[in-house]
Order: C-alpha cells, then sequence, then structure tokens
C-alpha cells in the first residue's frame, strides 16, 4: 500500500492520510490514520511500501518468532560491542524530545469492539535528521521492533502509551547496523509507541513491528 492509496483530509495541524482494512479473521473493520505536517508526510512516505495485517488469531508465540533473526542479529551486535574496542559508539548523544513540526505519526483503532494483534512493515522511507516516525499500535501484551537502515543512522525507541510516554526499550546502533526493541507487561494489557528517529539523515530499508 503507498500512500496515494490512503484517503487525505487538512486540517489546522497538518495533513491527515486515512485507510481501512479488516481482521484477517474475524472480518472486524480497522483503521490506519497517518498525520503531520503535509510536506513532512510526503517527504517521508511518499516512495514508502506500507503494509499492516490484523488478525486476532496471531499469538505472542508467533509474533516473538517473527524476530528471532532480528533477536539473534542484535545478541551478535551487544557481544561485539562488549569487546569495547569503540567505547565511543557507545556514547551518542541523547535525543531531544519529540517536537510537532519534525514528526509524523501514524496509528491503528478499530472501529468496534478492542484492539488485536497486529503487524506492521514500512519500507523505504526518508527520514530526515532530527525527524521522527512514530507508529502507535494496539493494545497487546507483547511488543517488538526492527529497524534497518538502508543509509544515514536511524534509532529505534518503544514507548509506553503515548509519542511523549516512558522510554520501555531503546535500540541506538550506530550507521546501518540493526535495531531491534521488544517488551512484556503480562498483567494487564497496554499501548506501545513505536519511534523511529533519524539521527543523521538517510533512508530507512525496513521498519517492522508487532504486538499481541
Amino acid at each position: 500500500m503507498k500512500l496515494v492509496n490512503f484517503e487525505k483530509s487538512d486540517g489546522p495541524a497538518g495533513a491527515r492520510f486515512v485507510s481501512q482494512l479488516t481482521d484477517a479473521s474475524s472480518e472486524e473493520q480497522f483503521e490506519i490514520a497517518i498525520a503531520g505536517p503535509s510536506s513532512l508526510v510526503e517527504r517521508m512516505l511518499a516512495e514508502a511500501e506500507i503494509n499492516l495485517t490484523i488478525d486476532s488469531q496471531r499469538t505472542e508465540e508467533d509474533v516473538v518468532a517473527d524476530f528471532e533473526p532480528a533477536l539473534e542479529e542484535q545478541r551478535r551486535s551487544i557481544w561485539e560491542a562488549a569487546g569495547l574496542e569503540d567505547t565511543s559508539a557507545l556514547f551518542k548523544p541523547a535525543p531531544t524530545p519529540p517536537k510537532p513540526e519534525t514528526t509524523v505519526m501514524a496509528a491503528i483503532r478499530p472501529g468496534a469492539g478492542h484492539g488485536t494483534p497486529f503487524a506492521l512493515v514500512v519500507s523505504g522511507f526518508s527520514v530526515p535528521a532530527g525527524a521522527s516516525f512514530f507508529f502507535t499500535g494496539s493494545f497487546v501484551f507483547t511488543a517488538l521492533g526492527s529497524l534497518v537502515p538502508a543509509s544515514g543512522d536511524q534509532d529505534l525507541f518503544l514507548r509506553l502509551f503515548t509519542p511523549t510516554g516512558s522510554i520501555l526499550a531503546a535500540s541506538r546502533a550506530g550507521g546501518t547496523a540493526l535495531d531491534f526493541v521488544t517488551f512484556t507487561f503480562p498483567l494487564l494489557p497496554w499501548v506501545p509507541v513505536f519511534e523511529v528517529r533519524g539521527f543523521t539523515a538517510g533512508v530507512c530499508a525496513t521498519f517492522a513491528a508487532q504486538g499481541a
């Protein structure tokens, strides 16, 4: 799905792009919305491929299994960093708080009923330096995300409930190295908010986010 396939409307806070989709297992209707300054949304996502799947039959085990290769690659990267051959790479400057003028947001919501397992993949999108792409999922117990830059350097954060919520996990590998985040809270469902942040300008080859 491309950005041109979304229905666009303009408002005082910027542009809003909306598309409808159906739960693969229950026929329940869902909506994905993208919002932000119109020029920034177009700059980031005009050439991107956006694929979202909603499937209420997916389990936490299914979601974790899909990310096993990413988790294995992250393990290798961590052990390499633990060799302390280049400690300067471990001291990236802390990110500044997100700002509306440099932020594009995407979110899903059900037409009725409750949240359900989701899987989002966004490929080939531009991320300017200092800009953020947020994706808010539905209520889940476990969420995982991975990021593979094609150029530049993007970082990946997992926040709680809102774009300014507590950071539950962060991955800030340098350059085009893979970033991976995950968090599980087994007692109560929660809403994951993923942030792709441009540390330096570039293109994100693949951003994947799932929850169940």
